[in-house]
């Protein structure tokens, strides 16, 4: 199996209305910006480049949630990014996932914009995207 179809198979278990594909990943994987971190149950998947660091995503499983993994993952990113002299963090993240949310606001992230109704749920419901920053 190849680390493209693990983070796959993750990703849709943890993003079921929206998954990203095998081959996604793979390109995603493929760019000389990009960093990953993984440890048991869960994965960061992040570009670092012109002195930003910017999640993609960032996944744990359901069964692993509100064990650190996320905050390890994040520490992780936070280092290999000032290694590679990146001042921030940036992220997106639907207004709606409240998990998400309280975990990006301890981390200090702060709302940097909004994206009215970009998320499309499979009620027909929208939820905004808000950017997140967080200096380094």
């Amino acid at each position: 199996m190849s680390v493209a179809a693990d983070l796959a198979r993750l990703h849709a278990r943890c993003f079921p209305d929206a998954p990203w594909s095998r081959d996604e990943f793979a390109k995603l994987l493929a760019s000389p910006a990009a960093w990953l971190g993984a440890t048991e149950g869960g994965f960061l998947l992040a570009h670092i480049a012109g002195g930003e660091a910017e999640i993609l995503t960032l996944c744990v499983a359901p069964e692993r949630r509100r064990h650190g993994i996320a905050r390890k993952l994040l520490r992780d990113l936070y280092d290999a990014a000032r290694a590679q002299q990146a001042r921030r963090v940036v992220l997106e993240v639907a207004s709606d996932n409240a998990a998400a949310c309280a975990l990006y606001e301890a981390e200090n992230f702060a709302t940097a914009g909004r994206r009215k109704s970009y998320y499309r749920r499979p009620d027909g419901k929208a939820a905004d995207a808000l950017i997140l920053a967080r200096a380094l």
